[in-house]
């Protein structure tokens, strides 16, 4: 209602299809005007349900030359666009670190609704990490992963826009 990247619902388990029903068939969610007309509102998940409809991020890969001390050496390059989820980021950032040897660049232009992934709870509602490690033991994330996703984030209520690795050490900008 607010149209506020704050504005969102977390649901798990078998209530997932019954919120979906819902919002198929109640038509005050549904946009009647914009590039969303006729669509109910975007539901993100990192595994599939039924009655779900895959989005597949589109991405294009670039070698550049950059200058180094001794000539001229490659950088990989790789641009990715649609819905990036925190833990398909970690995921590609780790791919991407062992197979370029620790140098690349990666420019993110993610679905904005994602960046509510971005934002911290609230401190009374800041979960135990063991708590969580245990609930998401057989989630089927990589454990490097979920140690990842489960620090604080600092991010606030931006998404990350690029992010690079030089010699093993990552920068990045939002």
């Amino acid at each position: 209602m607010d149209h506020r990247p704050e504005s969102v619902v977390f649901v798990k388990g078998m209530n997932t299809f019954t919120l979906l029903n819902f919002l198929i068939n109640c038509k005050s969610l549904i946009a009647t005007s914009g590039p969303q007309a006729g669509l109910p509102p975007t539901l993100l998940s990192p595994v599939a349900f039924r009655g779900a409809t895959m989005q597949m991020l589109k991405a294009r890969s670039v070698n550049v030359k950059t200058q180094a001390l001794s000539g001229y050496r490659d950088q990989f390059s790789l641009e990715i666009t649609g819905p990036i989820m925190p833990h398909s980021l970690h995921s590609v950032t780790m791919l991407l670190q062992s197979s370029q040897n620790g140098s690349f660049s990666a420019g993110l232009y993610t679905h904005e609704p994602t960046a509510v992934f971005n934002i911290c709870p609230p401190k009374d509602e800041v979960l135990d990490k063991e708590a969580v490690h245990k609930e998401l033991a057989n989630c089927g994330l990589h454990p490097k992963t979920l140690d990842h996703l489960c620090q604080t984030p600092i991010l606030g209520k931006l998404s990350l826009r690029h992010v690079e690795m030089s010699d093993y050490i990552y920068n990045w900008r939002s």
